[in-house]
């Protein structure tokens, strides 16, 4: 196997982690817990980048243009949306909704850029949907709050994903992937923080319980750190089309990972919602 495969795989499993971690940490709320998960995340690479690079950035203004683009549709309203659906529903319903984002990717690619879409993608589409109808459909699992809006603000995130993907792209042919990662966060977190800042004051973001920034903190290193770095490799060793192909076994690890940790209960509605929605991204790509 070669490397961008391996790096593929790496960033699925890091982001199956991450949504264990915002689950058990989600209490803070869907804002908070963006702005804390992103500001650990942030300073984990900062530190990391000075051991292994020191203070030397070399990035075009283009390129740090599209990529906080790209930060802002993944990190800040992605975020956001992808927060507000874990509160309302669980792992195992909310990552198999969220990663149609791969055939949301190619179809923007082919709009956005002229590429031709196969048939296939016609019948992947036609999965996808049936998957996502399966999983809204299902059943409360007892403890999801609003399975409607849950899975609305999935759908919107993974049309999030998409768009900063293709955005992402565009910087990454300016930017390597390490200093991508990082630079993507600075802008949008800043952002953020001035908008919750003027609604609920400057210092409410540290009056949470510890285990909060903990747990967001640990996801946020977990899978805006490790995985979006690997994710970035991927994207340009190996291009879009295939890394998020091999991304998409993100359902299966969070699915078992929720089984095991947060003890969710996996029914029938989920199992087969799951397999269509990843069927359908399977064939596609």
């Amino acid at each position: 196997m070669v490397a961008g495969e391996i790096y593929a795989l790496a960033a699925a499993f890091c982001w199956s982690v991450a949504a264990v971690f915002y689950k058990k940490g989600i209490g803070a709320g869907a804002i908070p817990a963006v702005l804390i998960r992103t500001f650990f995340a942030m300073l984990f690479l900062f530190i990391l980048f000075l051991i292994i690079r020191g203070a030397h950035f070399n990035f075009t203004l283009m390129g740090f243009a599209f990529l906080n683009l790209g930060g802002l549709l993944r990190l800040i309203l992605g975020g956001m949306a992808y927060m507000k659906g874990l509160e309302n529903v669980s792992v195992s319903r909310f990552i198999p909704i969220l990663f149609t984002f791969p055939l949301l990717t190619i179809l923007l690619s082919g709009l956005l850029l002229h590429e031709k879409i196969h048939p296939d993608v016609v019948a992947g589409t036609a999965l996808i949907v049936t998957g996502v109808w399966i999983l809204s459909r299902g059943h409360n699992s007892g403890s999801e709050k609003n399975i409607k809006l849950g899975v609305s603000v999935a759908v919107l995130a993974a049309f999030l994903y998409a768009f900063s993907i293709v955005a992402t792209k565009t910087g990454l042919n300016d930017v390597d992937p390490f200093q991508s990662a990082l630079i993507s966060m600075p802008i949008p977190l800043a952002l953020l923080y001035l908008g919750y800042s003027m609604k609920h004051g400057a210092k409410t973001i540290f009056k949470f319980k510890k285990e909060a920034y903990i747990l967001l903190g640990l996801g946020g290193i977990a899978g805006m750190g490790f995985g979006s770095y690997f994710f970035f490799v991927s994207l340009t060793k190996i291009g879009a089309a295939k890394a998020t192909s091999l991304a998409a076994i993100t359902p299966f690890l969070s699915s078992v990972m929720a089984l095991v940790t947060l003890k969710e209960k996996i029914n029938l509605s989920l199992v087969l919602g799951t397999a269509a929605t990843v069927a359908g991204i399977l064939v596609i790509l």
